[in-house]
Formats: C-alpha cells, sequence, structure tokens
C-alpha cells in the first residue's frame, strides 16, 4: 500500500468477513493516515483472504437466520487454514525484516493463527500482533502465553464489551464462549495487553471504522511507535 518512510518493518493489516470484495484496499486513506499519525514508520500492505462478500449472502430468513451463522462457521475455517497453511510462505518473502499484524474481526483470526503457526528460527520475524475486536476465543485453552513466544513484542487486544455482531454470531455457535473483541483474553503475560475501548466507542458497531478515531490514542497507550519515531529524527 505504501513503502517505508524509514524501518526497516512491515505492518500486515488483515480484514474480516465479508470484506473479499475489497480488492482496492488503498482507498482505506484513514486507516493508513490513522497509523501513520500513531507513529508508524514502517512500510503497509493488505492481506487479502477468502472472507466472502455481502453477496453471497442473500436477504432471506434462512440466511438472515441459521444459514448466516453456517456461513460465518464456514470462514472462521478459512480464517485458520489462511493463518496456519498460507501466510507464512507470502510474510516471509517480504524484504522487510520485522512483520506487525492487525487484524479486525475475523482478520484477528488469521492473525492469531499466523502468531501461533509463526516458526520461531525463521529470519523474518512478528513483532507485535494488534487485535482488534477479535473472533478468537480469549480462554486459556487458545495457549495465548505460549504462542506469543513466536513475537518479540506485545499482543495488544483491543475491545468492544457492547460489540453486537460478536455477542450473537460468535457466542451463539460456540457454546457462549466469549471472543477476546468483547472481554479481556484470560491469560496472563507480561507482553499481552488488553484494552478496553468500549467508552470510546460508545456503540455495539461491528466495524474497524469505529475504531479508527480513537485507534492512535489506544495504540499509543501501548506501543511506542511515536518516541521510537522521535528517537531516530
Amino acid at each position: 500500500i505504501e513503502p517505508s518512510l524509514g524501518w526497516d518493518e512491515a505492518l500486515v493489516f488483515i480484514n474480516g468477513f465479508l470484506s473479499e470484495g475489497e480488492t482496492q484496499p488503498w482507498e482505506k486513506r484513514l486507516l493508513w493516515e490513522t497509523l501513520r499519525r500513531a507513529g508508524w514508520q514502517g512500510s503497509l500492505y493488505y492481506l487479502w483472504w477468502d472472507a466472502s462478500n455481502p453477496a453471497s449472502l442473500t436477504l432471506s430468513p434462512l440466511k438472515l437466520g441459521v444459514g448466516l451463522l453456517t456461513h460465518w462457521e464456514a470462514h472462521k475455517a478459512k480464517a485458520k487454514e489462511v493463518g496456519l497453511d498460507y501466510a507464512y510462505p507470502l510474510l516471509s518473502a517480504l524484504p522487510e525484516r520485522q512483520i506487525t499484524l492487525m487484524g479486525f474481526s475475523l482478520g484477528a483470526r488469521v492473525a492469531y493463527y499466523i502468531m501461533r503457526g509463526w516458526p520461531q528460527t525463521a529470519d523474518r520475524r512478528l513483532k507485535d500482533v494488534i487485535l482488534l475486536s477479535g473472533a478468537v476465543r480469549r480462554q486459556a485453552d487458545k495457549n495465548w502465553s505460549l504462542h506469543i513466544e513466536n513475537i518479540t513484542g506485545k499482543l495488544v487486544n483491543i475491545y468492544n464489551e457492547d460489540d453486537w455482531v460478536l455477542a450473537y454470531v460468535f457466542k451463539a455457535p460456540s457454546l457462549n464462549r466469549s471472543p477476546c473483541g468483547i472481554k479481556p483474553i484470560r491469560e496472563f503475560h507480561p507482553r499481552i495487553e488488553n484494552l478496553n475501548a468500549t467508552h470510546l466507542i460508545g456503540s455495539g458497531e461491528h466495524s474497524c471504522k469505529a475504531y479508527l478515531p480513537h485507534l492512535e490514542f489506544l495504540l499509543d497507550q501501548k506501543l511506542d511507535w511515536k518516541a521510537r519515531s522521535s528517537r531516530l529524527l
């Protein structure tokens, strides 16, 4: 999307459910500008994946009910497959030596599985992983504290307790187990940071855009992008 402004690092954004049709991600100017204002000086990439699109869903009672849940579950499985099987060969071919991931919704699920499957012996390192409205179970059975050892920086989980999509579409087929997109990750690790953005967003909107007005503030709390940029000037 954009070349580096000086850092030998890449930030890869991974969008969520129904974003498959977004084949011109450079038009997401607000996201890229927000990341730059937050201090990011590395290159910017967009990881496209088979996330489905609104045209795949017909506006029928079936699709809006059980069919919607079935479609969501199918793409949860695809997100896992992308993260474990396809992402590493792509990302390890980037010229940058360090890679930061930012994932929204099912894109955060992709990011989790990239972190989980990243080889510790790889010559390119995963640095920070940022989750927005993550569609990943927050329970200890996901072994968060184990998989974070595959990254060199922080895992920043930014969540909205009022996110109605995650509360309904995720929890309904998951035996009421909650995702990290609406509550904190349930494991302690000194490099796991949970940030509650509920009061900032002020609604149940399930959209990456809902985070954008507050993303610079949230990232500034836990990551040192601005401080690093100042030191390099």
